[in-house]
């Protein structure tokens, strides 16, 4: 098979540092025998389909999706054929796209890694005097918060716009004067998947699905300014009694 021209290493780390990601970045791009990118599949950041569209906008035409971890996702590796067959059907231009085995990291790597981790024992830390200790002593307390409002920031709610989502309302609600009012969140996936970005509303338990600043503006002048629900923005969370629920380990 022919050669790559591009690569977009795919990892999934919701709370990976700044640093540390930027130092990933960096260790990859500097190695990579091609131009390449790091796309962290949920948080924030560019998503997968944004940078796709960088790079056949720069001239690539043939780029390699790599999925990076240890191991990766098996629910994520099953969506992104998917979600890599939709861009090429959004963009139809050719831009031809190959995604790479999963399993990248061999025996090999793996013990090149293990015996790396004994060699490098000079900066261990021994655990002598710290305090032991599971968080701070207010951590025991609820916030005082008027609402809690959770941005889904999962790899599906992620393609979808939810940074700018989180960025959005944050601006949004800095202007409006009710940010001490208000506790945001990002969180991991929340479901229904396919209708992001989506925005949990607490204590009104409201789940709402915010597509652009003019929705979040609404929402933020009239849900938590007003305290008035925007029943057009709403999404159904409640499953109806004869759905069959999801299975232990089940994804959807």
């Amino acid at each position: 098979m022919a050669r790559p021209d591009a690569i977009v290493f795919c990892i999934s780390q919701q709370y990976l540092s700044a640093g540390r990601q930027a130092a990933l970045a960096e260790g990859l791009l500097a190695a990579s025998p091609v131009p390449a990118r790091l796309v962290r599949l949920e948080g924030t950041g560019p998503h997968l389909g944004m940078v796709l569209d960088e790079l056949a906008d720069e001239g690539h035409g043939r780029i390699l999706v790599q999925l990076l971890g240890l191991p990766f996702s098996q629910s994520l590796a099953a969506w992104i054929p998917g979600v890599l067959a939709h861009w090429k059907a959004e963009r139809g231009d050719g831009v031809e796209l190959l995604l790479g085995d999963d399993d990248l990291i061999d025996a090999d790597m793996l013990g090149r890694m293990a015996q790396a981790a004994v060699d490098r024992t000079d900066g261990a830390v021994a655990i002598t005097d710290q305090k032991p200790s599971l968080g701070k002593p207010g951590w025991n307390k609820a916030p005082p918060f008027k609402h809690h409002l959770l941005v889904c920031t999962g790899p599906r709610c992620h393609f979808r716009g939810a940074p700018n989502l989180k960025i959005a309302l944050t601006e949004a609600l800095t202007a409006a004067g009710l940010s001490k009012e208000c506790l945001v969140a990002t969180t991991g996936c929340l479901y229904p998947c396919s209708q992001g970005p989506l925005l949990a509303a607490y204590p009104r338990g409201e789940w709402y699905r915010l597509l652009d600043r003019a929705a979040v503006e609404r929402f933020v002048t009239t849900v938590i300014g007003a305290g008035e629900a925007l029943p057009d923005l709403i999404v159904q969370h409640v499953a109806p009694l004869d759905t069959p629920s999801l299975s232990s380990g089940e994804t959807p």
